[in-house]
């Protein structure tokens, strides 16, 4: 397993689970901390140079390991399931152009608080029918990219729909796609499952689950709040996982000392000896 930091594209102004910063800063210190790549929160693609950015990333010794949509819709006030037509069909055309730029860099896009609330659609069933006629429209557009839309489950405290593992299963299922997988985030998980190993072993069996990110209960990094990290490692050790982990947290007391303090707390959680 790999680690990586979340940092932001520089048009993002504002992104609490985001380390944001000089560049000249933030890339070189997450490398000399031990940090294997960054995972990407940006709003807006066309608002900043792709090639200049990823060279600044490849030259401090990281990689980009994927791409995330959180601060689109606070930003401008887009989503999937918008009550205007209008701003379902930007929402749609602003992902397009984040799977282009995932397609760039030769990762996979996320989706979570971008799908928006079926609460603002007349009823539940037609709120997830504009998710997913969005989905329709895009999953191709990904797939001949080479780009895997990954979908976040999270706890109903930010979306009122795909909440659990189970849940999120059953949706993807419902698609012919095969360009549709998921990530778990050990904080949404520990909140909506009865089971953080239970949810991540089901994860992992379902044959969905392609990417990880870490925070604890409370949102802080991992180790500052009561989740069972041994049990969180051992269970994906098993369970075979071998892909990112990536910390999505808040950045407390900053971006530096959260970024530090979670590397050297996970990286010893995962390097425990085998008790013989």
């Amino acid at each position: 397993m790999k680690l990586a930091y979340t940092i932001a594209t520089p048009e993002v102004k504002r992104m609490p689970m985001a380390w944001i910063g000089d560049y000249a800063t933030v890339l070189p210190g997450l490398a000399k901390m031990g940090y294997d790549g960054v995972e990407l929160q940006t709003c807006d693609p066309s608002k900043f140079d792709a090639a200049e950015f990823e060279k600044k990333v490849k030259d401090a010794g990281l990689v980009i390991c994927a791409v995330s949509s959180g601060v689109v819709g606070e930003t401008d006030g887009m989503y999937f399931m918008s009550a205007e037509p209008e701003l379902r069909k930007l929402a749609i055309e602003r992902y397009k152009r984040i799977i282009d730029l995932a397609a760039r860099y030769g990762v996979d896009s996320s989706i979570g608080r971008l799908r928006g609330q079926a609460k603002w659609a007349p009823d539940r069933k037609t709120g997830i029918g504009w998710f997913r006629a969005a989905l329709e429209e895009l999953l191709p557009y990904a797939e001949r990219q080479g780009v895997k839309i990954v979908l976040e489950p999270q706890h109903v405290y930010n979306l009122d729909t795909i909440n659990t593992l189970a849940e999120t299963v059953e949706f993807i299922k419902s698609f012919s796609a095969k360009n549709l997988t998921f990530e778990a985030d050990i904080h949404h998980q520990g909140l909506v499952e009865k089971s953080i190993p239970a949810a991540l072993a089901f994860g992992m069996l379902s044959g969905y689950m392609t990417f990880v990110q870490v925070s604890d209960a409370n949102r802080l990094p991992p180790g500052l709040g009561i989740f069972n990290w041994v049990d969180v490692f051992e269970t994906l050790r098993v369970v075979g996982y071998d892909g990112w982990i990536s910390v999505e947290c808040k950045q407390f007391p900053d971006g530096e000392r959260a970024a530090e303090h979670s590397y050297r707390f996970l990286r010893g959680v995962m390097d425990l000896p085998n008790v013989r």
